[in-house]
């Protein structure tokens, strides 16, 4: 704010005696009623009061009758009010600061316009009262200088509202150009199948298009129109997948409900196998289900997981107890399967298959033994049993008429052919032939006649 040196801005007080705007008429220059002067002159009917210290108060005057004048910027005065009572002096410097005021309000105004704190039709309504004040002055001080100023606060008006007027413009332009990429975003992701996060976006868009300035109502309304529609159709498309998701998983629901229901009524069965087995088919059915949603899917899936913990856990303190029993069957068993081993070699097949009988019989009257051992045990035996079987085999062969004689007839036939072969191969060393084909034929039937005479 600019102002005067030396004056200090005071609040106008309206004394008693000072006369209204309607009383007080300016006063025509020359000799006239007290308190009137002549350019420069001496009062027509009282004393002239010596100027005061404000630079204000040096452009006007009060006579011995309290009268005030302004000094017009033309030189001549112009009566702008009465003091009454009290020294005159004091009257004098009232209207002094009551244009004091009117400065402070207009370098105030110009200040606040140049900062950006006021606009520029706040300004004119200063400029306004100020120029309307200084039609018919109330006020004593340089009235060509306040003119001045307030010229140039017309100017930084004008100046203020061309700067808005540009700011506008380029924010109108921005907020267009930012409303349309809203636009063209929106329509982006009217196709859009990541529902979550899509929904989440039109909502930030929905805000920032609400935190936009609003310049053109109609060209706004376009766009709203367009972005609405893109979202519309995101809106339309994400509720019909929703709906078949939520019929699907109606669906899924009460298959699964079904299920359930299976898996309750077997939990107190006994049929351990089969049972077992049904619980895993109805694992299976259960997969084949589908998906009911997070939370009634994990609702659901511990009924039917209790379901299963219960006969499973019925069956595995039944197996426990059975396990315990086959436990000390395996023992014996084992003792048994040594007793049998014991037998080995066999030299006497009569004798080894008596004892192994009764080891077989008690072996097999001793019950169940766990799955996994059960196996190993019986290929021990069963290995005593082949070499049993293998000493036998071996005396009824040689005891047979007719097989020794099959035999002794094929190893005669193996001796001929492997004769005639040898008698071949001299003849073709002899003419100087190739001999690999005859010597591998030769090689052939002297294995075979080797296995014929074992078998004899």
């Amino acid at each position: 704010m600019t102002q005067d040196p030396g004056v200090t801005p005071e609040a106008a007080e309206t004394p008693a005696a000072v006369p209204l705007p309607s009383q007080m008429k300016p006063r025509p220059t020359g000799p006239q009623t007290p308190g009137a002067r002549t350019p420069g002159g001496e009062a027509a009917g009282g004393h002239v009061s010596p100027v005061g210290d404000s630079a204000s108060e040096r452009f006007g005057r009060v006579d011995s009758d309290g009268n005030i004048f302004v000094t017009l910027p033309d030189g001549n005065e112009q009566f702008v009010g009465q003091w009454a009572t009290g020294d005159p002096v004091e009257g004098l410097r009232l209207y002094a600061r009551r244009y004091d005021d009117l400065v402070v309000d207009v370098d105030l105004a110009g200040q606040r316009l140049a900062e950006g704190r006021m606009k520029p039709e706040d300004a004119e309504r200063t400029v306004e009262r100020v120029r309307s004040a200084l039609l018919d002055p109330k006020c004593v001080g340089d009235l060509g200088a306040l003119v001045a100023r307030v010229g140039q606060l017309e100017v930084l008006i004008n100046v203020r509202r061309e700067t808005l007027a540009e700011e506008r413009a380029a924010a109108q332009q921005t907020t267009a150009e930012r409303r349309a990429a809203i636009v063209a975003e929106a329509e982006s992701l009217a196709d859009s199948t990541s529902w979550r996060s899509t929904t989440e976006r039109f909502k930030a868009l929905v805000e920032e298009w609400k935190s936009l300035p609003r310049f053109d109502r109609a060209i706004e309304q376009e766009q709203w129109q367009k972005f609405s529609a893109a979202r519309s159709a995101f809106d339309k498309a994400r509720r019909t997948h929703f709906a078949e998701v939520d019929k699907t998983q109606g669906a899924a629901k009460a298959a699964k409900e079904a299920l359930i229901t299976r898996a309750e009524e077997l939990s107190t069965s006994t049929d351990w196998a089969a049972t077992a087995q049904a619980y895993r088919e109805l694992m299976t059915e259960w997969k084949a289900a589908g998906f009911a949603g997070k939370p009634a899917d994990d609702k659901l899936w511990k009924r039917f997981r209790k379901a299963q913990d219960v006969f499973f856990g019925a069956r595995k303190a039944a197996l426990n107890e059975r396990d315990a029993g086959w436990a000390e069957n395996l023992v014996k068993k084992k003792a048994l399967v040594v007793k049998a081993e014991g037998l080995l070699p066999i030299t006497d097949a009569k004798k080894a298959r008596r004892e192994l009988g009764k080891i077989s019989s008690e072996f097999a009257g001793i019950g169940h033994v766990p799955r996994a051992d059960k196996p190993k045990l019986d290929a021990r035996l069963r290995k005593v049993e082949d070499a049993i079987k293998a000493v036998e085999q071996e005396a009824w062969r040689r005891s047979d008429p007719e097989r020794n004689a099959r035999a002794n007839k094929m190893v005669e036939l193996y001796e001929k052919s492997v004769a005639d072969v040898e008698a071949q191969l001299l003849q073709a060393r002899a003419a100087g032939d190739d001999t690999s084909a005859l010597e591998a034929d030769l090689k052939g039937k002297r294995e075979l006649l080797d296995a014929a005479r074992k078998y004899a």
